[in-house]
């Protein structure tokens, strides 16, 4: 199939993702007659900035990156999203525009509803209809813990936080070594904390010299997560240390 265009399934084992354990075989077949898959390959676009919010969707493996352009042109990487994530919940009361654009950072397979056909399903279906709720409450304290971190943390700090987060949706634990499984540069990072390469470089660098971290042509080994927890977790604000 081409990769961008939805196909209609039969069937897909939505019960394998923990969002989805508690719902019944009823609803679980109810939700995916009425969804298509989406495949994307590594750096294709789900979906652009501007385009007509009109689905809901629900990663099945691989991950994607919430990216926002500005008026100058500079990247704003807001959020990633890895398998089992749920996103596109403006769909459900419109089709307006998407103020960011959804990007694959991996090979990806989306499931993706119709805002008009989940509002029917929630209907019926109640588990539905809270676990909307449930995700809106996460977007919301989401995005405020992102503005708490760009404007009161230091870039130590939410570098560490980065890494860590990428770790746990992407990956692979060998021993006491975690490998980042996906194509991850320093320019990514930047977007992501709200940097710049340069500064992204001169952490990253002082880091791997502690042996806390191994990076490759766009990849990043985690060699020893303590250091990197210990800096998430130091309390600060307003660029202070307590």
């Amino acid at each position: 199939m081409n990769r961008l265009t939805p196909s209609r399934i039969p069937s897909y084992p939505l019960a394998d993702l923990p969002r989805f354990k508690d719902f019944n075989s009823e609803a679980l077949d109810a939700i995916e007659r009425r969804a298509s898959l989406y495949s994307l390959t590594t750096g294709d676009y789900l979906f652009r900035q501007g385009d007509a919010a009109h689905s809901i969707y629900i990663i099945l493996d691989g991950g994607v990156r919430l990216v926002e352009h500005t008026l100058d042109g500079q990247a704003v990487h807001l959020k990633l999203y890895a398998r089992g994530d749920i996103f596109g919940m403006l769909a459900l009361s419109g089709e307006f525009p998407h103020p960011a654009g959804i990007q694959a950072v991996a090979n990806s397979h989306i499931l993706g509803i119709r805002g008009s056909h989940l509002r029917e399903l929630i209907q019926t279906i109640p588990a539905l209809g809270l676990l909307v709720i449930d995700l809106l409450i996460e977007h919301v304290h989401t995005s405020h813990s992102r503005i708490r971190q760009i404007a009161a943390e230091r870039v130590e700090q939410r570098l560490a936080r980065a890494l860590l987060h990428y770790a746990q949706k992407f990956g692979t634990r060998v021993d006491d070594v975690i490998s980042i499984d996906i194509r991850l540069s320093q320019r990514d990072l930047a977007e992501f904390i709200g940097t710049t390469p340069e500064t992204i470089n001169r952490v990253l660098k002082a880091w791997e010299q502690k042996g806390i971290i191994h990076c490759g042509r766009q990849h990043i080994d985690i060699l020893d997560e303590r250091p990197l927890n210990q800096f998430a977790q130091s309390s600060t604000y307003m660029g202070q240390t307590f």
